[in-house]
């Protein structure tokens, strides 16, 4: 606004300068006229007048600012020194504030404390027990597990010196190493699963057609009364020279031993023929090894044996087959089992259905004999309560006529015999 002034008071000056500027050209020219004259006098004062009140108008503006900048100053100062004591104030109250809380934590903020921290105490005490009992555990473990090392070492120890005495024991006896057969096929039908007495049989004698007793070492049992036999065969001697021979002449030597040895018992077993002890046994013997080593040595150094042994109705068996063929055999006895199971289900069934037939059978002949009591039943009631001379009428009208009795008739009866009651003397006349 008051830069609005100043242009108009500066454009009123302007006009009147030239206006005056004018008139004295006019008046030095000598062509102007007096009218003129006097009507730019007039302008000039208009201008003029104009001009004093712009002056009047800015004064006042001037005056107005003034007091806003004064007013504006005093809120400035004012502003600032609210914002000084409230600095104080927010001071002051920080500074109180901080020295209650001091105080608070010094003297009474211990329970509190105890609140909030109590449960986290607890939760680590608990840890730190779980922590300390993990670790009692660990050393207990590894205490234990200690043991169980060393009681594993000196088993062991104890395994390899009980080889080395059964080795020992086993290389000069014969008699002792057929007998170590034995119990190493006897554990192996042990833990097939087989039952003893029922799948198969130990050392059971048996006379051949010969005449002369045989006892082979194991007869195993097959479903349709078939037989198994199972011999144990055991070449130690040569073998055990073969894997401590010193040089290639000596394990040479022993080899070819080894391989008569087993040759031998092929020969022996074949001449005893336990394929034909029984009428229904499989055509050939197994002949079980149990050192799968030595058998497995004969076999590379003379692959013919196995075919030489077949051709005598021999079949060689490690503890690795043997226990496969134990198997298979416990798998046909289960199967054999279901299969006595599923005809001994269709037998039952069989009389079952039988039964139920013959049952059903005289169901109905009782319910043609209850019909037949049915229509003996409605006829005796007809012959009771049906008519006009029924029996329960008659009996009633002596009743009336003056019998004497104990016993009264049923009353369902009598309404069912006499629907309405009749005068005495219709009674009478119908008796």
């Amino acid at each position: 606004m008051i830069e609005s002034l100043l242009i108009l008071i500066l454009l009123a000056v302007s006009a009147s300068l030239l206006l005056i500027f004018r008139a004295k050209s006019s008046s030095e020219n000598g062509n102007g006229s007096k009218a003129l004259l006097e009507e730019r006098q007039g302008r000039i004062l208009a201008l003029e007048a104009a001009l004093k009140a712009a002056e009047e108008e800015l004064k006042g503006s001037q005056k107005l600012q003034a007091g806003s900048e004064a007013k504006l100053e005093a809120l400035t100062a004012q502003k600032t020194a609210l914002a000084n004591e409230f600095k104080l104030i927010a001071n002051e109250a920080l500074k109180q504030q901080s020295e209650a809380l001091r105080k608070q934590l010094q003297e009474g903020n211990s329970t509190q404390l105890d609140i909030v921290l109590g449960p986290l105490k607890e939760k680590l005490d608990i840890f730190g027990k779980r922590v300390q009992d993990t670790h009692d555990q660990s050393i207990k473990g590894r205490s234990e597990l200690k043991s169980e090392v060393n009681k594993l070492v000196e088993a062991n120890e104890k395994l390899k010196n009980e080889a080395s005495e059964l080795t020992r024991a086993l290389r000069g006896d014969v008699k002792a190493q057929g007998n170590w057969g034995e119990l190493v096929l006897d554990q192996l039908l042990a833990k097939s699963g087989l039952t003893q007495g029922v799948e198969y049989s130990v050392q059971t004698s048996k006379v051949g057609d010969d005449g002369n007793r045989y006892l082979p070492d194991v007869v195993v049992h097959l479903p349709d009364d078939k037989h198994l036999v199972i011999d144990s065969k055991v070449s130690l001697i040569a073998y055990d020279r073969y894997v401590n021979a010193e040089n290639n002449e000596d394990a040479d030597a022993a080899l070819k031993d080894h391989i008569l040895s087993i040759k031998a018992h092929i020969k022996g077993l074949s001449e005893k023929n336990y394929q034909n002890l029984y009428e229904q046994s499989l055509d050939f013997v197994l002949l079980f090894v149990p050192i799968e080593s030595a058998y497995s040595l004969a076999l590379q150094k003379d692959p013919s044996l196995f075919q030489q042994a077949y051709d005598k109705n021999i079949v060689f068996v490690t503890t690795t087959t043997l226990w496969s063929t134990l198997r298979t055999v416990g798998t046909l006895w289960k199967q054999e089992k279901q299969s006595e199971n599923v005809r001994e289900i269709v037998k039952q069934a069989s009389s079952l259905y039988d039964k139920f037939v013959a049952f059903s059978e005289d169901l109905m002949t009782v319910g043609r004999q209850m019909d037949t009591a049915k229509g003996s039943y409605e006829k005796a009631m007809n012959k009771l309560t049906e008519g006009t001379g029924n029996l329960i009428r008659r009996t009633e009208s002596l009743r009336k006529l003056g019998l004497k009795n104990s016993k009264q008739q049923h009353q369902s009866l009598v309404d069912r015999a006499i629907p309405e009651q009749l005068p005495e003397s219709d009674i009478d006349n119908e008796g």
